[in-house]
C-alpha cells in the first residue's frame, strides 16, 4: 500500500523530503543495477548475442526500441489524459520527463519507485492521492490489458487459465470497490478507531479511493484501456521481431502471448524488482515448448528484457537527469 497524505496537506517541493543528493543517488543506482543486468546479459553467451543483433541490424535493432518508445509514449498520453482529469495542466516537456524519470525506479519492489514522480508533480499542485490514483489505474487497466494479450496463447497452453482469470477477477474487484462512493466515507469513519498514524494511513487509502473514482468512468476507462492494448501489442511485436532474429518460427499472435503471460507471471511475484527471474523463467520455457533450444531461449528472452526493462530504466535515468540540469539552470518549473 502506498502512503499518501489527506488532499488537504500543505504543498512542499521535492526537495522538502527527499533532497538532490537522494535523489542523485538513487539515480546512480538504476544506473548501477542497468550494467550490472546487461553484464549479466553479455556474459550469457556474448557471440551469440552479437550474432542476434548483427542479423537483426541496425534498422531492426532501432524498430524495436521504437516499438518499445512507442509504448512509453501511448502510456504518457493516457497519463497526461488521467491528470487533466483532475484539472491540472502542467508544462508539456516537464511533465513528460516527470513521467518518464519514473521508470528509472521500475527496479523497485512493486515498483513503488515510481510513486516519486508524485513529489515532483507536487509543485504544479497535483496532490499525493491523486497521483498515486493516476498510477493505480495505469497499473489496473495494464494488467487487464495484458491479461487480454495473455489470453492468445491460452489455446496452446491452458494452464495459465487460472492466472489470467484471477488477475481479471481481482482487477475487477478493484474496479468495484473504487467505484463504490460509500468506501471512501466507511474507511474514514473506521479510521477514527486507530492512533493518528494508523488513521493517517486509512484516511491515505480513502482519498486514494476517491481520487481514483474520477478516472473509473467509461470514457476514461475505454480510452485507458484502449491505449494499453495498443502500448503493449507494440512491446509484444517487438519480442517476435527478437524471435524472428533467432530464427524461432513463433507466429505474432503467440509471440505477444508469450510476453504478455511472462510480465503476468513476472507481476505475480509482487515484491519482485520488475518480476526480474520469474519473468525470465516463464519466458525461457515458453519459448523451449515451442521448439527453441534453452541457450537460444534465454538469449531471446535477456534480448527482449534489454530492449524493454533496462531500455526503460536508461531513459528514466536520463529524464531524471534532464530534470536536476534544468533546476540547476533555474529553469521554472511551473506555468506562468
Amino acid at each position: 500500500m502506498f502512503r499518501v497524505p489527506p488532499q488537504g496537506s500543505p504543498q512542499t517541493s521535492p526537495g522538502s523530503s527527499f533532497t538532490a543528493n537522494k535523489r542523485r543517488a538513487l539515480i546512480v543506482v538504476a544506473l548501477i543495477l542497468t550494467i550490472v543486468y546487461v553484464g549479466a546479459a553479455l556474459a550469457t553467451d556474448a557471440s551469440q548475442m552479437a550474432q542476434a543483433l548483427t542479423q537483426m541490424g541496425w534498422p531492426g535493432c532501432s524498430l524495436v526500441l521504437g516499438l518499445s518508445s512507442f509504448n512509453y509514449l501511448l502510456r504518457y498520453r493516457r497519463w497526461h489524459f488521467y491528470i487533466e482529469r483532475f484539472g491540472h495542466r502542467l508544462p508539456p516537456i516537464r511533465h513528460f520527463l516527470y513521467y518518464i524519470g519514473g521508470f528509472a525506479f521500475t527496479v523497485s519492489p512493486a515498483k513503488s519507485g515510481e510513486v516519486l514522480r508524485s513529489m515532483y508533480l507536487r509543485i504544479h499542485g497535483v496532490s499525493y492521492s491523486q497521483c498515486v490514483a493516476a498510477i493505480f489505474v495505469e497499473r489496473l487497466l495494464d494488467l487487464f490489458s495484458i491479461s487480454i494479450l495473455a489470453s492468445l496463447i491460452i489455446a496452446q497452453h491452458a494452464a495459465f487459465t487460472p492466472l489470467i482469470l484471477g488477475v481479471v477477477l481481482i482487477g475487477l474487484g478493484l474496479v468495484l470497490a473504487s467505484c463504490q462512493s460509500a468506501v471512501p466515507l466507511y474507511l474514514e469513519a473506521f479510521a477514527t478507531r486507530f492512533s493518528e498514524k494508523i488513521a493517517h494511513l486509512i484516511i491515505g487509502l480513502a482519498n486514494l479511493t476517491r481520487a481514483s473514482r474520477r478516472l473509473l468512468h467509461a470514457r476514461p476507462l475505454i480510452i485507458g484501456l484502449i491505449a494499453g492494448l495498443a502500448a503493449w501489442s507494440a512491446e509484444g511485436y517487438g519480442f517476435l521481431l527478437i524471435c524472428h532474429s533467432l530464427h524461432l518460427a513463433v507466429s505474432a499472435p503467440v509471440a505477444i502471448g508469450i510476453y504478455a503471460v511472462s510480465i503476468l507471471a513476472g507481476s505475480a511475484a509482487f515484491f519482485l524488482p520488475a518480476g526480474i527471474g520469474g519473468m525470465e523463467v516463464v519466458m525461457s520455457a515458453l519459448l523451449v515448448d515451442q521448439g527453441a533450444s534453452l541457450k537460444i531461449a534465454v538469449i531471446a528472452t535477456l534480448l527482449c528484457r534489454l530492449a524493454t526493462l533496462w531500455f526503460a530504466v536508461l531513459l528514466g535515468v536520463g529524464a531524471l537527469s534532464a530534470i536536476e540540469f534544468m533546476d540547476k539552470r533555474g529553469q521554472p518549473r511551473a506555468m506562468t
